[in-house]
């Protein structure tokens, strides 16, 4: 019996044999979170319809088919003694052993189309393996020059086992969460910086993110997406407000009334007081009494649109007013919040899930300047993951750096 669960269940063809075998073990380890199952025998009899969708899942899932089509090909080529390149500047029409090694490792990692040519022109750097690297880099989500750059032979010689072993955690994830990917649902893969719609054949949405820097991790989170505010303010967390804001009120007497921050009682929520001439001292005894919230504008740092995802660590998705960010490679920036960089992009899909009621509310609301919260009544789940391993539509291997240097099982 194999060890692994998501490879049992998702890599191979399993015959009716080893199907009994495993469907204890396999109840017990996806199931086994649940409260309430004393043993084997109950969770078997309680969970026994929720195995079978699991089963009809594993079975007809694109993602999964073609996580398996991709361990199978990365098992074969474990089996190999990989080459392994040294740092080298090939110019084009230049011959030597390496290239036809560099040549080799390329096709057999589908960046290179295979072709029958002679053994002297397989050590002739051509450019057919500028193509080969251009798209090797892509795919690992690097700007395609098709420079052999030290950062990519490093990735070139990184050991297929490798790669299987990352394919197999992607695979288990994926089964495992397979309770929140029914139907339509929203992933969000920090180590890729982009968001996705899943499940909808006609949505081609992928817009790219910011995510939490490396002391504000985003945390992993299955959730659904509740309600979306246009024109939002903002309340400052303590840490954000304390580490930050009055420190930079310190520097500037003017910065928080130039940001547009006002306070607001906590009481009444409706007796507002300008922050005008007051010294730090002055606004922390304030805050007994009183919230500090940036008014809703352009200026907003949660920029036009806000998306409540119910979760216990106040991470939410937004807007925001500095679009330039999104231009960084590294966009591990944020608080922990998730900031999107065409947010109206994702209103506009939601809504249209919606009633032609919430449907003019935003758009009304999309006018004007108030604030306005519109609840879903279809909401949609949302999946905050760290994958940096996936099988693309095309079949295409994508790999990423893992921002967080943490696996996608945590």
């Amino acid at each position: 019996m194999a060890k692994d669960l998501g490879v049992n269940l998702g890599e191979g063809d399993i015959n009716a044999k080893q199907f009994q075998l495993l469907k204890g073990e396999i109840i017990e380890r996806v199931f086994s979170q649940r409260e309430g199952y004393v043993n084997r025998r109950e969770l078997y009899l309680t969970d026994m319809s929720n195995f079978e969708k699991l089963v009809a899942f594993t079975d007809s899932d694109k993602q999964i088919q073609r996580l398996r089509f991709k361990i199978r090909q990365y098992k074969k080529l474990s089996q190999y003694k990989w080459p392994h390149l040294q740092p080298n500047e090939f110019q084009l029409g230049q011959k030597a052993k390496d290239i036809a090694k560099l040549r080799w490792m390329l096709t057999e990692l589908d960046d290179l189309e295979v072709k029958n040519i002679s053994a002297y022109r397989e050590q002739v750097y051509d450019p057919s393996i500028t193509r080969g690297i251009k798209h090797f880099q892509k795919r690992h989500g690097f700007i395609p020059d098709g420079e052999l750059t030290v950062e990519t032979i490093k990735l070139l010689n990184v050991n297929p086992n490798e790669r299987l072993i990352e394919l197999q955690r992607a695979l288990q994830y994926k089964i495992s969460k397979y309770e929140y990917q029914q139907g339509t649902y929203i992933e969000v893969n920090i180590a890729d910086f982009k968001l996705r719609i899943k499940g909808d054949d006609l949505s081609k949405l992928e817009l790219p993110i910011i995510v939490g820097r490396i002391n504000n991790k985003t945390p992993l989170l299955n959730t659904h997406i509740s309600k979306i505010t246009v024109n939002p303010t903002w309340t400052p967390p303590n840490s954000i407000l304390y580490d930050e804001l009055l420190l930079a009120l310190e520097n500037d007497a003017d910065f928080l009334v130039n940001e547009r921050f006002v306070l607001v009682n906590r009481d009444s929520k409706q007796e507002v007081k300008s922050l005008k001439g007051m010294t730090v001292q002055q606004v922390k005894r304030s805050l007994k009494h009183y919230q500090l919230v940036q008014t809703a504008g352009y200026w907003n740092a949660l920029g036009k649109y806000r998306f409540t995802i119910p979760n216990s660590q106040l991470i939410f998705l937004h807007d925001t007013p500095n679009k330039k960010a999104f231009l960084q490679r590294n966009r591990a920036l944020s608080h922990g919040c998730i900031r999107i960089a065409q947010p109206e992009l994702l209103a506009n899909y939601l809504i249209k899930r919606e009633q032609s009621y919430s449907r003019n509310r935003l758009s009304v609301a999309k006018q004007g300047t108030k604030t306005v919260d519109i609840k879903l009544k279809r909401p949609i789940p949302i999946v905050i993951t760290n994958q940096n391993v996936w099988v693309d539509k095309d079949n295409v291997l994508q790999v990423r750096a893992n921002v967080y240097n943490r696996e996608v099982t945590e």
